[in-house]
């Protein structure tokens, strides 16, 4: 978590002299103020109290002196700061959270903001960042997080060492639908599932008649996964990966869409055709 923080020198003994001298003051007004109430009628009091208050909220006292950023390692404090378009010496009651927030928000990489005043003269923006879980391959790069989001297009430099998502269509990512962001976060769990054992995949590809096919990194075989289940079938596959120890090259194929059964389908050696079994 970096904190960034943005300061106008140490004002502490300023205010602590500048405090008394403003209660005084304001108290000397409301003395005031009931003593025209006695002679100047209502009407009068409530623009001179109008005057009183706008005085009061725009004295240097609430002048901003500090901006705190609480962030990650993606979106930098003094990115954050010209993205709200906020300053040091601006009143503090005439910043808006709401505003920045929004502003703040249409980063890519941010997920969530948060900005609160703190009284007399600090603002704090806490802002969490996206984690990125996958990358969509769709003619270019793009990220996706743990929730499906697809939120942006992978830039020169960034790191691309993600398992690659392949297969999915530009209509239903551009959408951003319910449905296909089920689809992504349910694959990306099974990535996790499978990251704990030997098979970190590299790739995981979405037929369009359903279900996923995933690539390990270990070596070339297709892993045939249909849809949901993934416990079960993970079970299955070790017990069918721990008889091919050593000779996990000879698989081209591990389909395990059937009930209680995995096909396996071995490639061609020296001329001979491709065999089947269970």
């Amino acid at each position: 978590m970096e904190i960034f923080v943005h300061r106008q020198g140490n004002k502490k003994k300023a205010g602590e002299y500048i405090r008394p001298r403003l209660v005084i003051w304001v108290v000397v007004l409301v003395m005031f103020s009931s003593t025209l109430a006695l002679y100047q009628g209502w009407s009068y009091v409530e623009r001179m109290g109008l005057y009183l208050r706008d005085s009061f909220l725009g004295h240097s006292y609430f002048a901003v002196q500090e901006i705190k950023v609480k962030g990650g390692e993606k979106v930098g404090g003094s990115e954050i700061v010209a993205m709200a378009g906020m300053s040091q010496g601006m009143n503090i009651w005439k910043i808006d959270p709401e505003i920045i927030e929004r502003k703040v928000a249409k980063h890519p990489w941010v997920k969530r903001v948060l900005v609160r005043r703190e009284l007399p003269r600090r603002v704090v923006i806490e802002v969490e960042e996206r984690e990125a879980k996958g990358i969509v391959v769709l003619g270019r790069l793009y990220y996706v997080d743990p929730e499906g989001f697809v939120f942006k297009e992978v830039e020169e430099g960034e790191n691309a060492d993600f398992p690659l998502l392949t297969g999915l269509q530009q209509a239903e990512l551009l959408s951003q639908a319910h449905a296909t962001r089920q689809k992504i976060r349910e694959a990306l769990k099974l990535i996790d599932l499978m990251a704990r054992g030997p098979l970190a995949i590299s790739e995981i590809y979405f037929p369009a008649q359903g279900g996923v096919v995933l690539y390990p990194m270990a070596y070339p075989v297709a892993l045939r996964m249909g849809w949901g289940d993934w416990q079960e079938k993970l079970k299955r596959l070790e017990r069918v990966l721990e008889l091919w120890k050593g000779r996990e090259a000879r698989l081209a194929s591990v389909d395990l869409r059937f009930r209680d059964q995995v096909v396996a389908r071995l490639r061609k050696v020296q001329g001979l055709k491709g065999s089947r079994g269970k």
